[in-house]
């Protein structure tokens, strides 16, 4: 374990120095504790107890090798207006012993990283993220709303309530072969903590009664306000409520599916996932899963709005295809998961896959848009996946049919009668 925890320490060590550069900002943030067991009331008023918590309690300080706190916290911004944006941050998922342990060995492989991040403390601040945080942007839509930023440290899509041990088969993280490994997969749990400080606050404050929701997230974190949408639509009954889901379009395999997604697996989603989504469990395929969600989701809710974004060839989301399709096939050394120039493949079934899926929602529902960019940049929220040729993406994208990315937002998110605008690159 104390390899595991070095590994995680690896990941920390750019992140700790940016968040002490980021210092002066933090007084618009308020970073909000968390307990580790807290008692909830959920959706149908049923009282629960939850243990939110990252996938391990600590990680190790690189600097000086001392145990640093890995417990679960969030971020609040309080805004001018009666506007409230719910964020998921991403950072990729795990589900097996190849996954959620072994993969673990990448943190210290350049250009490389593990299947999930299990850290807090590592790119999970809404601090300098840029995009849609950065409030000193006079284009961005979203300057004066309250904001909310839900760190992802579980490999769970945000979606898990369960402690799974897993094994380090062939000891690469731990130093013994075969040796147990506890990943706490508490996302759903830590959620609810979230959301049951959110209604207490703003019940405290009436005269700031939410107007607007705006539930979002980006990669893994785009599942996450998806599956949640439900949840906060509940939380918030009378607010003009949207979903955008960021760089998050679930092509996925069937393996994936079935490890995942149906009852006494191991995220346990039943526990928490909104009626909407487990009700289906047990018949959700790899390939109508995402035309699956958000048509439910355009039923239920039919005076709400539902979007996507991707580009045509997203990297990362290739990746864990490729990731997921080689667990599947049985090939659990993470060191021939990474994308290389043979896999085209994996590219093209992706870009058909995604379009295909899009499609036929902007086709079949009446409040579901999208907007597909060039490129193979993965996110598009935040600067987290910037590149120097397109340093600010949030603000930049105009790629689709020369939309710009900001104003078809704004216009997504705004009041009114919705007329769907989905827009493409060109071929």
């Amino acid at each position: 374990m104390k390899k595991l925890l070095w590994l995680g320490a690896v990941l920390l060590l750019s992140t700790i120095t940016a968040d002490a550069q980021a210092k002066p900002a933090a007084a618009e943030w308020e970073i909000i504790p968390v307990d580790t067991q807290m008692e909830i009331t959920d959706d149908q008023g049923t009282i629960k107890t939850i243990n939110p918590s990252c996938a391990f309690d600590t990680v190790l300080n690189p600097i000086n090798g001392e145990p640093l706190d890995n417990a679960f916290h969030f971020y609040f911004k309080q805004g001018k207006s009666k506007n409230l944006l719910v964020y998921f941050n991403g950072g990729g998922a795990c589900w097996n012993d190849a996954t959620c342990v072994a993969s673990l060995a990448l943190a210290g492989v350049p250009a490389a990283r593990p299947a999930y991040n299990p850290s807090i403390l590592t790119d999970n601040s809404p601090l300098n993220a840029g995009g849609i945080f950065n409030d000193s942007e006079k284009d961005n839509p979203f300057k004066d709303w309250s904001k909310v930023f839900i760190p992802y440290c579980t490999g769970d899509i945000h979606v898990g309530s369960s402690d799974v041990v897993y094994l380090d088969v062939d000891g690469s993280i731990t130093g013994y072969p075969g040796a147990p490994v506890t990943v706490k997969h508490r996302g759903s749990d830590n959620f609810m903590a979230v959301t049951a400080w959110l209604k207490q606050h703003f019940d405290k404050k009436k005269q700031k009664k939410v107007k607007k929701l705006l539930v979002t997230g980006s990669s893994a974190g785009g599942y996450g306000a998806t599956l949640h949408f439900p949840h906060l639509q509940a939380a918030f009954p009378k607010a003009d409520s949207a979903l955008f889901a960021d760089a998050s379009s679930a092509v996925v395999t069937q393996g994936f599916i079935d490890s995942v997604f149906d009852f006494n697996k191991v995220w346990n989603v039943e526990a928490n996932l909104p009626l909407l989504f487990s009700e289906g469990l047990t018949t959700y395929s790899a390939l109508g899963f995402n035309n699956e969600i958000f048509s439910r989701l355009s039923e239920a809710y039919p005076n709400s709005r539902f979007a996507q974004y991707t580009t045509q060839l997203d990297w990362v989301q290739v990746q864990f295809l490729k990731i997921m399709d080689q667990n599947d096939l049985g090939n659990s050394n993470p060191f021939t998961w990474g994308i290389n120039e043979y896999d085209y493949m994996y590219f093209a079934e992706w870009n058909a896959r995604m379009e295909a899926s899009l499609t036929f929602l902007a086709e079949t529902t009446n409040n579901y848009q999208h907007y597909i960019g060039s490129g193979n940049i993965h996110t598009i929220l935040t600067d987290d996946f910037a590149t120097p040729e397109v340093p600010h993406p949030f603000y930049q994208e105009q790629s689709a049919a020369n939309v710009k990315f900001t104003k078809w937002l704004a216009r997504f998110t705004k009041n009114g009668k919705f007329k769907p605008h989905s827009v493409k690159y060109s071929d």
